[in-house]
């Protein structure tokens, strides 16, 4: 699902953060993109936008605002995906993890359905549900 422009700079300005060139494109990626991303994917493809350290800080900045959350930690790589409307940054969905290529996929939520007890929910900052496998392109 891609996001306009003009829909980024109103997300950014929500979240109090400024609307620079660099933090739209990557805000942008972030929604386009079908599976949660590494740092490192973003920084391929936004070559032209901006570099590593200020992609990452951007990235951070997301994290902490509620504009993104870190959706997997497979072998120390962090994945980031978005957080869309109507979700909240520490809402679980389950992923599927690639044990030869790697790739992270979101699985549909109707897959797994998990609850958070209310006394933990304001304690809860981050969770992940992650299922290990071979994906079809490996097969």
């Amino acid at each position: 699902m891609n996001i306009t422009t003009e829909e980024s700079k109103l997300l950014l300005r929500k979240s109090g953060l400024k609307s620079t060139m660099t933090r739209i494109a990557v805000l942008q990626q972030l929604w386009k993109e079908d599976r949660p991303v590494s740092h490192s994917d973003l920084v391929q493809t936004l070559k032209d936008v901006g570099d590593q350290a200020t992609i990452y800080r951007n990235l951070i900045s997301f994290v902490e605002k509620g504009l993104a959350r870190v959706a997997s930690t497979v072998s120390g790589i962090v994945r980031y995906e978005p957080v869309r409307e109507g979700e909240e940054s520490h809402e679980v969905h389950p992923h599927f993890v690639c044990r030869d290529c790697g790739i992270v996929s979101c699985l549909p939520k109707s897959t797994v359905t998990t609850t958070v007890d209310p006394l933990w929910r304001e304690r809860l900052h981050q969770s992940q549900l992650q299922f290990v496998g071979t994906c079809q392109s490996c097969d």
